[in-house]
C-alpha cells in the first residue's frame, strides 16, 4: 500500500512511512475490525444469516490497488462494497456497511462519503459503532444525510434485524470493556481517523 497521511483521535497528523504512523494505523485498523466483529455477532445472535462480502474478504487480491479502482463506476462500486450480506429471519436480503467512530457525531468527512455511498449502494444500511456515548450502535439508511447532518437511529429500531434491547445491553458491555478504554479526551473538533479516500469509505 502506498504511503498516506491520516489523523488519530487527537487530530494529530501521521505519515504512514513513519514508525509512529504505522503503529497508529495498526491501532485504527484494529478498532475498525473490532467494530465489524461486534456487529457481525450482534446480527448473527439476533437470528440473521451474516456473510462477509467486503473487498478484504471477497477479493483480497484487489485491496492493494484501491486507487487503481477509482475512475470508473464499476471500480468505485467494487472499492466500497459493503462489509456484510445479511439475510434476516423472513429471508429478506440486506447490505450492511460498518463504521467505527469515536463519537456519534462522526467525522466531518462522513457527509461526503455517505452521499457517495447513496449513489453507488443506496440499498445498503450503515451501522455506526461509537465508544463515547450511548446508543453505541446506530444505523443510517439512504439518503443517509439531510443537509449536513447524518441521519442516525438506534440499531434496535431497524426492525428487520430483530435486535432485542437486552441482547444489545450485552454488546454495549463489550464496547465499554474493549473500545471505550481507548477513547482519548478531549476529542478534537474533527475526530477523523483517516484522511485518505482510497483506503476507507
Amino acid at each position: 500500500m502506498s504511503a498516506f497521511n491520516f489523523k488519530n483521535s487527537n487530530g494529530k497528523l501521521f505519515d504512514t512511512n513513519s514508525a509512529e504512523g504505522k503503529q497508529a494505523l495498526r491501532e485504527t485498523n484494529l478498532k475498525g475490525k473490532m467494530a465489524e466483529s461486534l456487529v457481525f455477532d450482534l446480527l448473527k445472535e439476533s437470528g440473521n444469516e451474516v456473510y462477509n462480502i467486503g473487498i478484504e474478504h471477497s477479493l483480497p487480491a484487489l485491496t492493494h490497488i484501491r486507487r487503481e479502482l477509482m475512475g470508473s463506476k464499476a471500480g468505485e462500486k467494487l472499492r466500497i462494497i459493503p462489509d456484510f450480506f445479511v439475510i434476516d429471519s423472513k429471508k429478506r436480503a440486506h447490505l450492511v456497511e460498518v463504521k467505527f467512530r469515536w463519537h456519534p457525531k462522526g467525522h466531518e468527512s462522513d457527509v461526503l462519503r455517505l452521499r457517495r455511498l447513496a449513489l453507488l449502494w443506496e440499498e445498503a444500511i450503515v451501522v455506526f459503532v461509537n465508544c463515547s456515548r450511548k446508543p453505541y450502535f446506530q444505523f443510517s439508511e439512504a439518503p443517509f444525510v439531510k443537509e449536513k447532518t447524518v441521519l442516525l437511529e438506534p440499531i434496535y429500531e431497524y426492525s428487520h434485524f430483530g435486535i432485542k434491547e437486552n441482547l444489545l445491553d450485552k454488546f454495549d458491555e463489550l464496547v465499554e470493556k474493549y473500545l471505550k478504554p481507548t477513547l482519548k479526551t478531549p476529542l478534537p473538533k474533527d475526530s477523523s481517523i483517516i484522511d485518505h479516500s482510497a483506503h476507507y469509505l
